[in-house]
């Protein structure tokens, strides 16, 4: 029976999206990723053909979306600002845990990893962090838009910061931390209607 060239190409998708969690782009090599998807390495120049940049790009997406669809449901506005970072960052720490605590963020892993020629991959950065900020910003409790833009901002580095710390080490207590102090940060909407 003849392997479906469908599944070959999201295994390989797949093995990269946890490598660049893992070890980030400058740990991800090509052999590791074909080892790892169990394909052949012509199945990975078939479809990437644009070599390790188009399927590091292709990945980071997929990682991205996943992160922004992620996101959108602690931040569905079901609950105040206060409670979704908590739930927020209380389940990245249980998650990050589970996972062996080892597994980093695949956008901000990639970020550190850029190089100034790899213009493809910073552009899908940037765009991943300002998604997520815009996601976030009109869900916080502040009057203007510059302080829910600015808030957002903060959010986003904190997640990405925590993911450094909690590899540092080992633990998820760098998110719940994180989370707990910035959920302390938001106003409650009794202050907000004096």
């Amino acid at each position: 029976m003849a392997e479906d060239p469908r599944s070959a190409r999201l295994r390989l998708l797949d093995a990269t999206e946890e490598m660049l969690r893992e070890v980030g782009m400058a740990g991800t090599g090509i052999k590791d990723v074909v080892a790892r998807s169990g394909t052949p390495i012509g199945s990975l120049y078939h479809y990437f053909p644009d070599g390790k940049t188009q399927l590091v790009g292709e990945s980071l997406q997929i990682h991205a979306d996943k992160s922004r669809r992620l996101l959108g449901h602690f931040f569905d506005g079901k609950r105040t600002a206060a409670a979704a970072l908590r739930l927020l960052f209380n389940t990245a720490a249980d998650e990050f845990e589970r996972a062996g605590a080892y597994k980093g963020c695949a956008v901000g892993a990639v970020a550190l990893d850029l190089m100034p020629q790899d213009t493809v991959l910073r552009e899908i950065c940037r765009r991943t962090f300002d998604d997520w900020a815009a996601l976030i910003a009109p869900r916080l409790p502040f009057s203007s838009e510059r302080a829910r833009h600015a808030s957002a901002v903060t959010i986003v580095a904190a997640l990405e910061g925590a993911f450094v710390i909690a590899k540092g080490a080992q633990s998820g207590d760098p998110f719940r931390e994180v989370g707990e102090w910035l959920a302390a940060t938001m106003p409650s909407a009794r202050r907000r209607r004096r």
